[in-house]
C-alpha cells in the first residue's frame, strides 16, 4: 500500500499530536486508577483516551494499532461496567498494552514502520474478555481489506481526529476507504507514511517496566496560553511606540542642536521607558517557554510501581508542586537525573516491609518528590524515610577502592563523605542489579546537573532517611549577574552563587599548605585569584593593598574570588562560546556588555571543585 500522500500530512500530524498527548497522561491515570478503582470519572477518561486512539488509528489505516487498542478498550469497558474489578494483574496487562501502543505510535512518528509482534500482549488481554461460560465476549470478525489512507481526501479529513466520537464515525464513512473492522485487522502491518525502508523484524513486545515511548513527546513545540500571547503582543506594541519616539528624538536632534537640554531630558525618559518595556517583553517571552515540571514528574508513578513490585517493597509516592514552572530547556534535561535518584532511593534507601517493621516503622515506605520556586531557582527534592546513608560503610568502600586513605577518611566531614557517592563507578552494593541507581548513575546525575548550572546536595540521617536536593536555574538563557573587574578585564559571576562581597586588605591573607586563605568570621575561606586563573596581565598601582573578595558557594563549599573592583549588578543574556571553546575550565559562557565588549561568565561551581 502506498504511504499517506503529502496532502494528508496535516491529518497525520494532528493524529500524532493528539495521540501523544493522550498517551502521556495515560500512564499516570492508570496508576491512580489502581489505587482508587471506584473513581468512575477517571475510568471513563481512560476508556475515552483508548477509544479515541483506536478510532483515529482506524481512520488512517494503522491496523496493528487498532488491533491492540481495540482489545485494550474491551477490557477497560468491562472494568467500566463493573464486570471486572481492578487488580494488579489486570493493570500489568493494560500497562503492557499501553507500552505497545506507544511503541507503534513512535514507529509511525519516525516514519519507520516495523513488524511488531502483538499477539503475545493481545493473548494476555483475551482471558479478561471471557464471560463465565468461557466464551469470548467479542468474537473476532472476518479480516477485511484495511482502509486506504492514500485515498483519504482533505474533505474527508476535515473532521478533526481530536474529538473522540467523530473519528470512529469518519472511519466508517470516509469516501474512498473500505470499512476497517476494529476487532481483527490483517496480521501483516501496512507500510506507513514516509517509510521507504524495508520492514524489520522487531523485538518482543515491551515488558511493563517503566513508561516506554517517553520520547514520543515533541520537544520542538510548546503550547502557549492565548492570554500570554495577548500580553506579548501588548508589550510589542509598547516597544513600537518607544521606537517611534526614539526616531523622532533623533530627527529633532539632527535638525537643531539648540534644544540640547530638552534632548537630554527626553532621552532620559525614553531610556527608562525602553528599559521597562524590554524587561516586560523579556518576562513574557520567558513565560511562554515555561512549562510545568509535571511533564517530567508524571512518568514517575509508573516507575515506582514497577520497581516496588520487582524489589518486593511497599512504597507510597507523594508528588508535591508539580504545577511549578520551569524553562522547557531545563525540563528536557532533568528527566534522567531524577530517574537515577528515584531508583537510588528505591533500591538503596527504602527497606523491605519486614525490615521496616523490625525498625519500628510502617510497612510502607514514603518517597516524596517535591518542586518549589525559590528566588531565581527551582528546588527539586527526592526524600525517602528509609535507612539513610551509612557514612562508615561509604568510607570503607572508598578506602577499599583506593579512592581515599584511612587518614583522609578520618578528617572528612559528613558532606565530603556524601560527595564520594558521586565518584564514577562508586557503589556500596556488594552485588550490582539492573535496578541499582548508584554505581552507574550517581556520577551521571552530578554531570547532568552541572551542565544545567545547577547544584546537588545530600542530607541524610542514618535510620531515618535521605534527601537529595537539586537547585536549578529557572532559565538557561538570561541570568542576574555580578560584574567584576580583574586588572581592567570585566567578568560576570552568576548572582545565584554569590553569598557576599568584601573589601579587604591583602595583608590579611594567609598561606596554608600553599593555598591562600582569609579568616572570615568563624571559617577559613580558601581564595582564588582570577588574575592568575585567567592569566590577566597585572596593571595599576602595585602598592595598593586593597582588593575585593566575592564569596561564592556550591552546596556547603565556600570559596573567595579575588578581584580588583566590583562594577555592579546586571541582567545578562548568556551566549555560547561554540564547540571549540566549550570546555574551558571555570567558564560557563559569555555575554555582550552595553559598550559592545564581550565579558566571560565565570562558572563558580567548577571553580569550587577544582580547588
Amino acid at each position: 500500500m502506498p504511504p499517506i500522500d503529502c496532502e494528508d500530512q496535516e491529518l497525520l500530524d494532528g493524529f500524532l499530536t493528539e495521540t501523544t498527548e493522550l498517551l502521556e497522561k495515560l500512564d499516570d491515570d492508570l496508576i491512580v486508577l489502581e489505587k482508587s478503582s471506584d473513581d468512575t470519572d477517571l475510568m471513563n477518561r481512560i476508556f475515552r483516551s483508548i477509544h479515541t486512539i483506536k478510532g483515529a488509528s482506524s481512520f488512517l489505516g494503522f491496523d496493528l494499532l487498532v488491533k491492540v487498542a481495540h482489545k485494550t478498550e474491551d477490557v477497560l469497558n468491562r472494568l467500566r461496567k463493573g464486570e471486572l474489578s481492578v487488580t494488579p494483574e489486570i493493570m500489568d496487562v493494560i500497562l503492557e498494552a499501553t507500552d505497545l501502543i506507544k511503541l507503534l505510535v513512535s514507529d509511525i512518528k519516525a516514519g519507520d514502520i516495523q513488524e511488531r509482534e502483538t499477539e503475545g500482549t493481545i493473548n494476555k488481554l483475551l482471558p479478561f474478555l471471557l464471560d463465565t461460560a468461557g466464551v469470548p465476549k467479542a468474537p473476532p470478525a472476518t479480516p477485511q481489506q484495511p482502509a486506504q489512507p492514500a485515498a483519504v481526501n482533505v474533505d474527508a479529513a476535515s473532521a478533526p481526529t481530536a474529538d473522540a466520537s467523530p473519528a470512529p464515525a469518519a472511519a466508517e464513512t470516509a469516501p474512498g476507504s473500505a470499512t476497517v473492522p476494529p476487532d481483527v485487522p490483517p496480521q501483516v502491518p501496512v507500510p506507513k507514511p514516509a517509510s521507504d525502508a524495508a520492514p524489520k523484524k522487531a523485538p518482543a513486545p515491551p515488558k511493563p517496566a517503566e513508561g516506554k515511548g517517553d520520547d514520543l513527546a515533541d520537544n520542538s513545540t510548546v503550547r502557549v496560553d492565548v492570554k500570554r500571547l495577548d500580553d506579548l503582543m501588548n508589550q510589542v506594541g509598547e516597544l513600537v511606540l518607544e521606537r517611534n519616539r526614539m526616531i523622532q528624538i533623533n530627527q529633532d536632534l539632527q535638525q537643531s542642536d539648540a534644544n540640547r537640554g530638552d534632548f537630554n531630558e527626553e532621552f532620559g525618559k525614553l531610556t527608562k521607558r525602553m528599559s521597562f518595556v524590554t524587561s516586560e517583553l523579556q518576562m513574557q517571552v520567558l513565560k511562554m517557554r515555561m512549562i510545568p515540571v509535571e511533564k517530567v514528574f508524571k512518568k514517575f508513578p509508573r516507575i515506582v510501581r514497577s520497581m516496588s513490585r520487582d524489589l518486593g517493597k511497599e512504597v507510597d509516592l507523594q508528588i508535591v508542586g508539580e504545577e511549578t514552572e520551569l524553562d522547557r530547556s531545563v525540563v528536557d534535561e532533568i528527566g534522567d537525573p531524577l530517574i537515577h535518584l528515584i531508583r537510588n532511593a528505591m533500591d538503596h534507601g527504602l527497606e523491605t516491609p519486614e525490615e521496616r517493621l523490625e525498625a519500628g516503622k510502617s510497612r510502607s515506605g514514603t518517597l516524596v518528590l517535591a518542586a518549589v520556586h525559590e528566588g531565581n531557582q527551582i528546588i527539586i527534592s527526592i526524600k525517602d524515610d528509609g535507612r539513610g546513608i551509612d557514612t562508615e560503610r561509604v568510607g570503607r568502600k572508598a578506602i577499599e577502592k583506593g579512592l581515599i586513605s584511612e587518614d583522609q577518611f578520618a578528617a572528612m566531614s559528613q558532606r565530603e563523605v556524601f560527595d564520594l557517592l558521586f565518584l564514577p563507578g562508586f557503589s556500596t552494593k556488594e552485588k550490582t542489579t539492573d535496578l541499582s541507581g548508584r554505581g552507574v548513575g550517581m556520577d551521571v546525575v552530578k554531570t547532568n546537573i552541572k551542565k544545567l548550572n545547577g547544584l546537588i546536595e545530600i542530607k541524610s540521617t542514618k535510620g531515618l532517611g535521605s534527601e537529595f536536593i537539586l537547585r536549578l536555574p529557572l532559565t538557561l538563557a538570561i541570568i542576574q549577574s555580578l560584574l567584576v573587574e580583574v586588572e581592567g578585564e570585566i567578568y560576570s559571576i552568576p548572582l545565584s552563587s554569590v553569598l557576599e562581597t568584601l573589601r579587604v586588605d591583602q595583608r590579611q591573607f594567609h598561606i596554608i599548605g600553599g593555598q591562600e586563605v582569609l579568616k572570615l568570621r568563624d571559617i577559613v575561606l580558601p581564595l582564588i585569584r582570577l588574575q592568575k586563573v585567567f592569566n590577566v596581565q597585572p596593571r595599576g598601582d602595585a602598592d595598593n593593598f586593597f582588593c575585593y573578595v566575592v564569596v561564592v558557594g556550591a552546596a556547603e563549599k565556600r570559596m573567595g574570588l579575588v578581584v580588583s573592583r566590583l562594577v555592579g549588578q546586571q541582567e545578562v543574556a548568556i551566549k555560547s562560546l561554540g564547540n571549540y571553546l566549550a570546555n574551558i575550565p571555570g567558564i560557563a559562557g559569555s555575554t555582550i556588555l552595553g559598550d559592545g565588549r564581550v565579558a566571560l561568565i565565570i562558572d563558580p561551581v567548577a571553580m569550587t571543585e577544582t580547588e
